[in-house]
């Protein structure tokens, strides 16, 4: 089914590719030469700038969504190459990324390594409690993790150093991809009685510059300027998304891709100004600019599920899945490899209908169904715009942390997600909202059983 996927994943590419071999056919076959003088240059040109423009939009959602997220961060949180700490578990309130987990406390820092290499300093993890520094490059691909499951609970260094780069500090660096690098961490939470103590260990994981690493062209305001000028100049995507690909170069393979899309003046050696081009190649990329944000959009809920539910095995690093890749970027930021966090999706119940308040749900997993990890799993329900949403009892999600959670004679679990209470079963209910939703099932460090593939998450059923 994935490999069905992927090819549905790369239709638009493939499309191009078709053309190609199409336009080196005799044009006697394609078209009478009446039709051909028909042919209008300029119409031929918005077509172009059309498809590559389509391509190239979904190719740089990702870059252009990370330095978004980017300049909030440096405007709100903290500093280039500091960690901002959260002191509160995320709610309805929690906008800095879509789909976030309300059963960790958020750390992040923003890392530029084109100066020289940062060090992340980790903690000794005496009670045992899951953590991850989860480390994504500027295209979202996320390189390395550094958790409780790789360091065994043991305290450590770890050099950061950028792209063509050497460290004389540690031989056994870290190499990332791009030199701009998010550092998004996650601490384990035991409910509310243990927040003071998750936050203390939080703050124990810190950075330092082994040496001078002053700020580079890659920091300054003009990034920040042009997410500004986003509302109002319908080409400053694109120009942001140019300037992203020259600070972060991408990988080789990616060359023949971004060949294309110089005839439409996205060229990372010279920027792009909008200036520079015809009216016939603006009109295309205006035009694609709105069928591929459209194209990202829906491609979410297309995805082949089982069950009604997308185990995402394939995210967290992308490779040429690009289309994959502005999915995730629109619809969970941030999304982990499997190995350290496997993340299952479902808009849908049983009979393929649409998730939604006016209907009472439940979720029901047999003894040997319950999610098999050395972690912890929840479930976790989200809006429309994959927000947190505000309930009466100030849960958000329900799983094998949930005090008091109630489980059936035969080891089995029923989870019921309605907008009241289930009378008798409160313990085990999980708010819904008047409106639609969708539900995340988490699963932190899952067990090798868990990543082959096989397992399927149960059926969300409509209670008559």
């Amino acid at each position: 089914m994935r490999k069905r996927f992927r090819l549905l994943l790369y239709i638009c590419f493939i499309l191009g590719t078709v053309a190609s071999s199409i336009a080196a056919m005799p044009l006697e076959v394609l078209a009478s030469p009446d039709d051909i003088r028909k042919d209008n240059v300029a119409s031929s040109q918005e077509q172009l700038a059309y498809s590559l423009g389509v391509q190239a939009y979904i190719y740089g959602y990702p870059l252009v969504v990370m330095e978004q997220t980017r300049q909030m961060a440096l405007k709100t949180r903290a500093p280039l190459n500091q960690f901002y700490y959260s002191s509160m578990l995320a709610s309805q309130q929690y906008h800095d990324i879509v789909t976030p987990n309300s059963n960790t406390l958020y750390f992040s820092a923003w890392l530029d390594l084109s100066k020289g290499p940062v060090v992340l300093n980790v903690p000794a993890n005496k009670d045992d409690r899951y953590y991850t520094v989860q480390m994504i490059d500027a295209y979202t691909n996320t390189f390395r993790n550094v958790s409780n499951r790789t360091t065994e609970n043991k305290a450590g260094q770890f050099t950061i150093v950028g792209p063509g780069r050497s460290s004389d500090i540690n031989k056994a660096s870290i190499h990332a991809p791009t030199p701009i690098v998010w550092l998004l961490g996650r601490v384990q939470v035991n409910g509310k009685e243990d927040l003071n103590h998750a936050v203390a260990f939080e703050k124990q994981f810190t950075l330092s510059t082994p040496t001078s690493n002053p700020s580079s062209g890659i920091t300054d305001g003009s990034s920040s300027n042009q997410m500004s000028s986003m509302k109002n100049d319908p080409f400053a995507f694109y120009k942001i998304m140019t300037e992203q690909i020259r600070q972060n170069p991408p990988p080789a393979c990616d060359a023949v891709l971004l060949d294309q899309f110089k005839l439409i003046g996205i060229d990372p050696a010279k920027g792009f100004e909008s200036a520079d081009l015809n009216a016939a190649t603006k009109a295309g990329l205006l035009r694609a600019a709105k069928d591929a944000q459209r194209i990202i959009a829906n491609s979410v809920k297309s995805i082949p599920t089982a069950n009604g539910w997308y185990i995402g095995h394939d995210i967290g690093t992308y490779g040429t899945q690009f289309l994959l890749r502005a999915v995730v970027a629109y619809s969970g930021l941030g999304a982990n490899v499997p190995e350290e966090e496997l993340y299952a999706r479902a808009f849908v119940d049983q009979n393929g209908e649409k998730l939604h308040g006016k209907q009472r749900y439940v979720l029901h997993f047999n003894k040997n169904d319950l999610p098999q990890v050395t972690g912890f799993w929840s479930l976790t329900l989200y809006d429309s715009d994959f927000y947190l949403v505000d309930n009466a009892i100030g849960r958000y999600s329900i799983g094998d942390l949930t005090k008091g959670l109630l489980y059936n004679p035969d080891g089995s679990l029923d989870l019921y997600i309605q907008q009241s209470a289930p009378e008798g079963k409160e313990s085990n209910w999980l708010p819904a909202p008047p409106g639609d939703f969708n539900l995340v099932l988490r699963m932190f460090a899952p067990k090798p059983s868990m990543l082959e593939g096989e397992y399927e998450v149960p059926p969300v059923a409509r209670i008559q």
